[in-house]
C-alpha cells in the first residue's frame, strides 16, 4: 500500500500545469516521436497505476508517451491545448482519448466520407451530422460551433467553415479508448481490465501470421470473384498468413446457414491476429446473412427440417410483416408473381401461426450486441468495414463490444456513419506485417467517418519466426512518423521488390510529389505484377495526381484485379471522358463473372451520350457471338434511354421557375451521386440566372462534387467568375467559395 502511495505522489509531483484546468505529464528520455494520453480526471484518479503502466508499455516500444489530465468544458479547449502541444518536439504521432473526452458531430463537410449524403435541410441535425475525431487530428480544418447537444451534454456540432481546406489530411493519428455504457459495468473496471490487456500485449512477440476474412450478404453484390479476388491481394501484403493453410481463412455468408455461430467459433479462435468483417451493419447489428440461408439442412421445426424454400417462405413472410397497408399489399402482389406461389401463401391465420417461430428464425440471420456478450473475442485488430458499426457516440457500439469483452483484442477500426462498399478498405494494410503502428497505417487511409478504437500504438512482430526484421520495422515507423515529404527516403523505399514497401512509397511521395510523379504512378499502373501496388497507384492517381486519369482509368477496366476494375468503372462515371465508353460498354454486356464491376459499369453509362451508347452498343453485340441480338440490343438500349429520359425530366425541373422547390432540390442533389457532364452547361446557366436563392445555394454545392469530370475546369471558371459579383447573397458566395476549393484541390499537400 506504501508503495502505491508513493508511486501516485510522484506521478503528481511530475505534473506540469498546462492551464487552468488541464495537467500535462512529459515523456520520459529522447524520443523522435510521441504519442499523448489524454485522459479526464476522473478517469486519471481511478485507474492511475494503470494509465502509467500503459504509457511505460508504450514507451518501452521506442515512442515517447505524455499524459494530458483535464476536465474540457467543450472540444474547443482540447483542440487549442494539442496545437501547443504539436508545435513542440519531439514530433506529435498520435493521440490516445480515454474516458469522458467530448465528442464532436460535424456538419457540411459530407464529401470528406467516403458514401454519407443525408439532407442537412430536412433531417435533424442528430441525424445528418458525422461524428468525427478529424476535429482533433486535423488542425488545418476550420469549423465554426453550432450548439451542445440538448440530451447529451458531451456532444457538440460543428460546421466546417467555407473557407477551410476540404480535404482530411490529419497531422497525427488518433484513437477513442470508451467503453460502452450499456456493457452493464461501469466504465473503469472495464478500463482498468483494458489497460493491463494492452500492457500483457506490448510483451509479446507476436507475428501477423493467422487471419480471417468475412463476407457478410449483400456486400459487393455477393459477388464471387470479388470475394476470391481479394485473396491474391492479402496474400501478398500479408505473406507470413499463407505459409500454411491455418494461417488464413476466407468466409463468405453462403457457406453456413446460420453463420453467425461459426463467426463466433472463429472470433474466439485463440491466436488470431487480424478478423476483417466485410459486410452491412448499425451501431448495434452486423449482417451476416441474408433472408434466404445456405442450402443445407438448418434446424427442425415441427414439419421437418428447414431447407431452402422454407427458408425462403419464412423471410417473404417476415418481409410482408415489415409493411402495412398499401405497401403490404403490393409486397405480397409482388411475391406471388415472383415466386409463383398460391393465394393461400400469406393467409391471415398463416401469418399468424408462423410469426413466433419465423421471428426466431431470423433472429439468428445477424449478430446483435446482445450476442456478442458472452464471447471472448481473440483477434489483436478487428476491422468492421461496415457502416455505423463504429459510433463510438453511441451508449453501445460494436467495435468497443468486441474491444471491452474478456478476450485479447487490443485496437479496432470502425465507421461512425456508413461506408462505401466500393472503398479500397484493405489500403496499405501490408504496412502492419512490416511491424507498423496500427496508428500510423490507420492516418493513411482514414477518412471523416472511419476511427480508431482501442490502443493505436499496437504492433505485430515484423517478419517471420526466426527471421525478425526489427531494425528495418523501427526505420520504417520513424520515416513514417519524422519523414513525410522527405522524397530522397520513399524513392529509396520504392526500389524495394517488396510491394509493402513499394505502395507506402507511392503514397508517402504525394505529400511532396517529385517531378514526373504522374508518370512514375502509369508506369505501376501499367508493369507492377502486384496487385497491392497497382491499386495504389491508382488511388495516388484518383486522389493525388490526376493528370492522366483517362490513361489510368483505361488501364484498370482492364485490370485483373477486380476492385481495380470496380473503381475503374466507379471513376469513369464521374469522369465522363468519351474514350471510357467502349470498355464500360463492354463490361456491361460481357462481364457478368463480376457482379460488382457490371454494376458500377451500368451506373456509369447515363452520364455519357445516349446517341453515343447506341452506337456502340450495336457495333460490340454485332461483332460478338451472342443470341437473340436484336432482342438484347432493345432491352440495354431501353433501359439507357428510360434513363436519359429521366435525366431530362431532371435538368426541366431544375431550370422550371415556377417548379416545386423541393421537387428541383431533389433533382440537383441527385447530381452529388451522378455527375452529368453534359448538362453542365445548362446547370451552370441556372446557377448565375435563377431568381431562388436556394435553388442556386444547393446547385453550388452539388457542382462541388464534379472533382473528376471532364467539365471541371469549365465548372472551376465559372463558379471563380461568379464569385466576383459582390452582390451576392452571402449563403451562395460561401457555397461557391466551398466548391471552388473543392474542385482545387486535387492534390495534397505537405503536411509538416
Amino acid at each position: 500500500m506504501r508503495r502505491r502511495t508513493t508511486l501516485i505522489v510522484l506521478f503528481i509531483l511530475l505534473l506540469l500545469p498546462l492551464n487552468g484546468k488541464e495537467k500535462f505529464l512529459s515523456h520520459n528520455g529522447g524520443f523522435y516521436s510521441r504519442v499523448v494520453i489524454v485522459v479526464d480526471s476522473k478517469s486519471y484518479d481511478a485507474l492511475t497505476l494503470e494509465l502509467h503502466a500503459y504509457r511505460r508499455a508504450i514507451e518501452e516500444s521506442g515512442v515517447g508517451a505524455a499524459l494530458l489530465i483535464g476536465d474540457w468544458d467543450n472540444p474547443d479547449q482540447l483542440r487549442k491545448s494539442l496545437a501547443k502541444i504539436y508545435k513542440k518536439r519531439p514530433i506529435l504521432e498520435g493521440v490516445i482519448f480515454v474516458g469522458d473526452i467530448p465528442i464532436v458531430r460535424v456538419v457540411n463537410f459530407q464529401h470528406a466520407t467516403t458514401a454519407f449524403k443525408m439532407d442537412e435541410s430536412t433531417f435533424p441535425i442528430e441525424e445528418h451530422s458525422v461524428t468525427s475525431d478529424r476535429f482533433y487530428d486535423d488542425l488545418n480544418l476550420q469549423f465554426r460551433f453550432l450548439k451542445r447537444d440538448e440530451k447529451n451534454s458531451r456532444h457538440f456540432y460543428y460546421a466546417l467553415k467555407e473557407e477551410s481546406p476540404q480535404l482530411v489530411q490529419s497531422q497525427f493519428y488518433s484513437s477513442r479508448i470508451l467503453p460502452p455504457s450499456t456493457l452493464g459495468e461501469e466504465s473503469y473496471p472495464l478500463l482498468k481490465r483494458y489497460l493491463e490487456k494492452v500492457v500483457r500485449a506490448h510483451k509479446e512477440n507476436n507475428y501477423l501470421d493467422n487471419v480471417i476474412f468475412f463476407n457478410g450478404s449483400g456486400y459487393n453484390s455477393d459477388c464471387l470473384t470479388a470475394w476470391h479476388n481479394q485473396q491474391f491481394a492479402i496474400a501478398e501484403q500479408l505473406p507470413e498468413a499463407f505459409k500454411s493453410s491455418r494461417g488464413n481463412a476466407f468466409y463468405n455468408f453462403r457457406q453456413y446457414p446460420f453463420m453467425r455461430y461459426k463467426l463466433y467459433e472463429r472470433m474466439q479462435k485463440q491466436g488470431t491476429d487480424l478478423f476483417v468483417f466485410h459486410e452491412h451493419g448499425a451501431y448495434d447489428t452486423q449482417y451476416i446473412s441474408g433472408p434466404y440461408r445456405a442450402p443445407n439442412l438448418i434446424g427442425k421445426n415441427s414439419s421437418g427440417h428447414y431447407g431452402p424454400m422454407e427458408a425462403l417462405s419464412i423471410s417473404l413472410r417476415n418481409g410482408a410483416r415489415r409493411y402495412k397497408g398499401e405497401r403490404r399489399e403490393e409486397f405480397e402482389k409482388s411475391a406471388l408473381e415472383r415466386y409463383n406461389l398460391l393465394p393461400s401463401f400469406f393467409d391471415s391465420k398463416i401469418m399468424e401461426s408462423t410469426k413466433v417461430e419465423d421471428s426466431l428464425f431470423a433472429a439468428g440471420a445477424n449478430i446483435k450486441l446482445n450476442d456478442l456478450e458472452s464471447l471472448k473475442p481473440q483477434p489483436r485488430l478487428s476491422i468492421f468495414d461496415a457502416c455505423y458499426n463504429g459510433s463510438f457516440h453511441r451508449p453501445g457500439y460494436v467495435a468497443g463490444y468486441h474491444l471491452f469483452l474478456e478476450g485479447e483484442t487490443i485496437v479496432t477500426q470502425g465507421n461512425t456513419v456508413n461506408s462505401l462498399q466500393d472503398r479500397w478498405s484493405m489500403e496499405l494494410l501490408g504496412m502492419l506485417a512490416e511491424g507498423v503502428r496500427v496508428g500510423l497505417w490507420h492516418k493513411e487511409v482514414q477518412t471523416l467517418e472511419t476511427h480508431l478504437m482501442g490502443d493505436p500504438t499496437y504492433s505485430f512482430t515484423p517478419g517471420s519466426r526466426g527471421g525478425e526484421r526489427r531494425l528495418d520495422a523501427i526505420a520504417l515507423n520513424r520515416n513514417l512518423a519524422t519523414q513525410q515529404g522527405n522524397n530522397r527516403v520513399w524513392l529509396e523505399y520504392l526500389k524495394s521488390d517488396n510491394p509493402n514497401y513499394q505502395a507506402i512509397a507511392l503514397k508517402q511521395l504525394s505529400y511532396n510529389p517529385p517531378a514526373g510523379y504522374d508518370t512514375l504512378l502509369l508506369h505501376y499502373l501499367k508493369e507492377s505484377p502486384f496487385y497491392s501496388v497497382r491499386m495504389e497507384a491508382l488511388q495516388r492517381v484518383l486522389y493525388s495526381s490526376p493528370k492522366y486519369i483517362v490513361e489510368a482509368l483505361l488501364l484498370a477496366l482492364d485490370d485483373p484485379y477486380e476492385l481495380i476494375r470496380r473503381n475503374g468503372a466507379r471513376f469513369s462515371s464521374y469522369c465522363g471522358d468519351e474514350r471510357l465508353l467502349a470498355p464500360l460498354i463492354n463490361t456491361v454486356i460481357f462481364s457478368d463473372e463480376s457482379k460488382r464491376v457490371q454494376y458500377a459499369a451500368h451506373s456509369a453509362l447515363p452520364m455519357f451520350s445516349i446517341e453515343k451508347i447506341e452506337e456502340e452498343v450495336r457495333k460490340q453485340v454485332a461483332n460478338s457471338h451472342l443470341e437473340d441480338k436484336e432482342e438484347l440490343i432493345a432491352h440495354i438500349l431501353g433501359y439507357y434511354n428510360s434513363q436519359e429520359n429521366r435525366s431530362k425530366v431532371r435538368l426541366a425541373t431544375i431550370k422550371d421557375e415556377s417548379a416545386n422547390e423541393q421537387e428541383r432540390l431533389l433533382a440537383i442533389r441527385n447530381l452529388r451521386n451522378y455527375n452529368n457532364h453534359l448538362q453542365v452547361p445548362q446547370l451552370l446557366e441556372v446557377l448565375k440566372e435563377s431568381s431562388n436563392t436556394t435553388v442556386r445555394v444547393t446547385l453550388a454545392e452539388a457542382l462541388g462534387w464534379f472533382r473528376w469530370s471532364v467539365k471541371r475546369v469549365e465548372i472551376l471558371k465559372a463558379l471563380q467568375n461568379l464569385y466576383k459579383e459582390k452582390s451576392l447573397p452571402q449563403e451562395l458566395r460561401g457555397e461557391i467559395h466551398q466548391s471552388i476549393i473543392r474542385l482545387s484541390s486535387t492534390t495534397y499537400h505537405r503536411l509538416r
